[in-house]
């Protein structure tokens, strides 16, 4: 019999994965070039956007709220999502995220 060869992963799939953000307190923020926007997204087709920061790829996942702000914004700017807290649903269910979006030429 021969000797196992190992399968070596490209380049590109051994990258590290990018990080998600996920603020859990009101007042927590990020910054970086706003480099990307995914659409379709996972089992609820939900956008993800991602920023490039001093630490590397940072991917955050849109709802309702951020949707609509980041719509407002281009590709290729400086961006400062703040997350404002959770808000009490309408409805009584889970409450929902509030942001607040600014953003700058570069």
């Amino acid at each position: 019999m021969s000797e196992w060869i190992e399968v070596k992963k490209d380049e590109d799939e051994a990258r590290e994965k990018p990080t998600i953000w996920d603020p859990q307190a009101a007042g927590e923020f990020i910054t970086g070039i706003y480099i990307e926007l995914e659409e379709g997204v996972g089992q609820y087709k939900s956008k993800m956007y991602t920023l490039k920061n001093e630490k590397g790829e940072v991917k955050i996942w849109g709802s309702t709220v951020l949707d609509g702000l980041m719509e407002k914004v281009p590709l290729g700017v400086e961006v400062r999502i703040t997350f404002e807290g959770k808000q009490p649903s309408k409805q009584g269910k889970n409450p929902w995220k509030d942001y607040k979006v600014e953003y700058r030429s570069i």
